[in-house]
Parts: structure tokens; sequence; C-alpha cells
């Protein structure tokens, strides 16, 4: 149990402590997941994302990613999909980006009270009007605990690390990408919906000067 702790307190760490010469900015997301399960192996997923920056006061991206699953056994599935996303840049102007994926989902309780995903996605990213395409490799970790404080509520940790495989012609550079790192809590209304709500850290790797979001984070997550 001592090693979990440690764990989990290490990779929060590894987030904040990147953050020397950056540029700040507080930011609101809102993540709606909603899973339509065809049968006992098979589902859906329909992800959207709408993301404000300047302290929330500024439409930033919007994310639209649907994909499918293919459950393997109880604890490991398999997915592909989509994702386009439409940014508005600072001055004027969009940018639109599509992207394939492919994903490993693997989740386990470590003990009785402590749950564990891991999540591995690789992106093909496409940039509109750009001919170079980007390779990203993504590693979350989450660790949910219940709190005993009412029912139905858990602690929630996780942490994830992007890694580009490569550089392109429009601002991707090869090697560390970002990290994000979220601590919150988890309310589970009933069997078909449950909600994250909590402080996301975003540390991203810039060819000058570093950003650093402070995002206020809130993701329902439904399923039928």
């Amino acid at each position: 149990m001592n090693k979990l702790y440690l764990l989990i307190v290490l990779l929060g760490i590894n987030a904040f402590a990147l953050a020397d010469d950056t540029i700040e900015d507080g930011r609101f997301w809102l993540t709606l997941s909603h899973d339509y399960h065809i049968n006992d192996k098979w589902r859906v997923n329909l992800h959207l994302q709408p993301r404000w920056r300047e302290e929330g006061r500024e439409f930033d991206q919007i994310i639209y990613r649907p994909g499918i699953y293919y459950k393997v056994n109880s604890e490991l599935s398999l997915g592909i999909g989509y994702g386009y996303i439409l940014t508005h840049l600072l001055n004027s102007g969009n940018t639109h980006e599509q992207r394939l994926w492919e994903d490993v989902l693997y989740q386990t309780n470590i003990t009785d009270d402590i749950k564990f995903l891991s999540r591995s996605r690789l992106e093909q990213r496409h940039l509109e009007g750009q001919s170079d395409v980007a390779h990203r490799f993504r590693q979350m970790v989450r660790f949910s605990v219940p709190t005993r404080l009412m029912s139905g509520l858990s602690a929630v940790f996780y942490d994830e690390y992007f890694i580009n495989f490569n550089s392109a012609d429009w601002g991707v550079l090869r090697g560390f990408d970002q990290n994000r790192a979220f601590i919150g809590v988890n309310y589970q209304f009933n069997k078909q919906a449950n909600m994250d709500v909590g402080y996301l850290n975003q540390y991203i790797n810039r060819p000058n000067i570093d950003a650093e979001n402070h995002v206020f984070a809130i993701t329902v997550n439904t399923q039928f």
C-alpha cells in the first residue's frame, strides 16, 4: 500500500517539477463521454470535449472523438477511433486537426478498494493544410479509492504522459510533448452515470517558452 501511494505522489510531482520558465493560464474543460453497449463484447464510445482558456472567458478548442471497443476479457479492451479537433487561434482563425487512434485499456482492482486503469494510446495526427503526419504515444494511469465520506464518492488521481515519435513542420517536436496530472473526486450517481470533478495540471513542451495550464475539469460519463 505504501508503495502505491509513493507512486501516486511521484507521478504528480513529475508534472509540477518541470515548470520552471513557463507561461500560465487558468482553463475549464468539460468532457461528455457516453458508452453504448452493442452486446457483451462490443461498445461504441462518443466523446465530446469543449475547452475554454483565459480563466475560462475565451473559447479554445472542441474535440469530437468517437471510437469502438472490443472487450477481450474482464480486464482488457482494445479500441480504435477517429478524432476531430477545432482550435480557435489567439489572434484570429481556426485550425482543423484530424486523428486516427488506437487504444489498449487494462483495468483491475489492486485491492478491494483501490481501482486501477491503464490506457495506452497511439495517435496519427493530420493538420489541415499540412503534409506531415505526427505520430504520438500517450500513457495514462488512473487510481480511484472510495472516500467513505458518502456513498458513491471516490478520490481520483490520474497522470498521462505524451511522447511525440517524430517532428512535424506544423510545430510538433520529437520527444516529450506534455504531461497531465489530475486530482479530484468521482461521484457515482447510479449504474448508468458518474462524474469526475477536480484540478488538472497540464504542462506543455514548446520550442521557446513552455506552457502550464491550471484546469478546472469536469467529466460526465454515461452508459446504456
